[in-house]
């Protein structure tokens, strides 16, 4: 071994690197496949659709380490995967901004707002509420101590509320700076976490209808997680049935417990929904989940992906969006949207 050639020990390191980059490369165009044919059509694979944003992100370290290595079988593949990929890393990791930037237009403001059913304290959610200044705030899992502070706090600024408060996560709320009617039409299916609302609003834009939604959450043994990803699918088509039956413009808020990259999301679009993030989104999104949250039993990192949502009907458009202020208490961080009429 000491008496190798030089040559030798200068093509070691080049090799060593050249195993590992060629796997991740081939690991992507199987996964890559299976999420175009298949969606989320297993557990495994909807996690992993979940990672999509950092599993691509090694991808142009992995062309320039091609290219210095001069493996080009490597260096076409790293292409190749960088078609698709680019455009997931810049819509995640690089800013948008709105085309419109009017500002006069009458415009309505929403936020959605997973507070978490467990939080018992009023005065971070009365406190992160009034620092989003939104006309209309779409709420999920309300208890009924949240429920009576809104009520006793904020009836002077949001006199119109719908609130539906439940013990545990299943409560839901609509509170308003403008006139609410709710609406007859139910969204079918029995699996929702909270029963979704809907809701008129006497907008001064013009008068909207806002549908407030809890998704089934893929959590739980393999086989639950399978079913609950057909049975959130089943979900959204009916949001997407719903809409199309409202004569006025839609807007969706709610936790959809799904990131841009699972087939729910593309269910929505496909059906003529918008998301406003890609619109006017000022960063990555990211509202789940709160440091010191676990996934069987695995500690992740705070603000890991984009699973609660503002989307509307083509007739709105947005001109800004943000993630609203964190409570302190709640997994999720609220999501903001400033909409105008187009």
């Amino acid at each position: 071994m000491l008496n190798q050639p030089p040559h030798c020990r200068r093509l070691r390191w080049p090799a060593i690197l050249i195993v590992p980059l060629f796997l991740y490369l081939l690991f992507l165009i199987g996964w890559l496949t299976a999420r175009t044919v298949l969606g989320d059509r297993w557990w495994w694979l909807f996690l992993l659709n979940i990672a999509t944003p950092y599993l691509l992100l090694p991808l142009p370290l992995a062309l320039l380490i091609a290219l210095a290595l001069r493996h080009w079988l490597s260096v076409a593949l790293s292409v190749a995967l960088l078609v698709p990929g680019l455009p997931i890393l810049l819509d995640v990791w690089v800013p948008s901004f709105s085309d419109d930037p009017e500002f006069s237009k009458p415009a309505i403001t929403v936020m959605s707002y997973n507070l978490y059913g467990g939080n018992d304290q009023s005065e971070p959610v009365i406190a992160a509420i009034r620092a989003a200044k939104a006309d209309v705030v779409a709420l999920q899992e309300l208890n009924p101590v949240i429920a009576a502070a809104l009520r006793r706090d904020l009836i002077d600024e949001y006199p119109f509320q719908l609130l539906d408060p439940r013990a545990g996560v299943t409560g839901m709320g609509v509170i308003s700076r403008w006139p609410l009617q709710p609406l007859a039409t139910r969204l079918p299916g029995e699996h929702w976490v909270g029963t979704p609302q809907l809701v008129g609003i006497a907008a001064p834009l013009r008068a909207v209808v806002l549908l407030n939604v809890h998704a089934i959450p893929p959590v739980g043994s393999p086989g639950w997680m399978t079913w609950a990803i057909g049975e959130r699918e089943r979900q959204v088509a009916a949001i997407v049935a719903v809409a199309r039956e409202q004569h006025q413009p839609v807007i969706v808020a709610g936790d959809l417990n799904a990131t841009p990259y699972n087939r729910t999301y593309h269910i929505l679009g496909d059906g003529g929904l918008v998301d406003v993030w890609p619109q006017c989104g000022l960063d990555a999104g990211f509202t789940w989940p709160s440091a010191g949250q676990s996934v069987r039993g695995v500690s992740l990192p705070a603000w890991l992906v984009r699973i609660d949502y503002i989307l509307t009907s083509p007739a709105l458009m947005c001109t800004e969006a943000a993630v609203g202020q964190w409570d302190g208490l709640s997994d999720h961080r609220p999501v903001v949207a400033r909409l105008v009429a187009r």
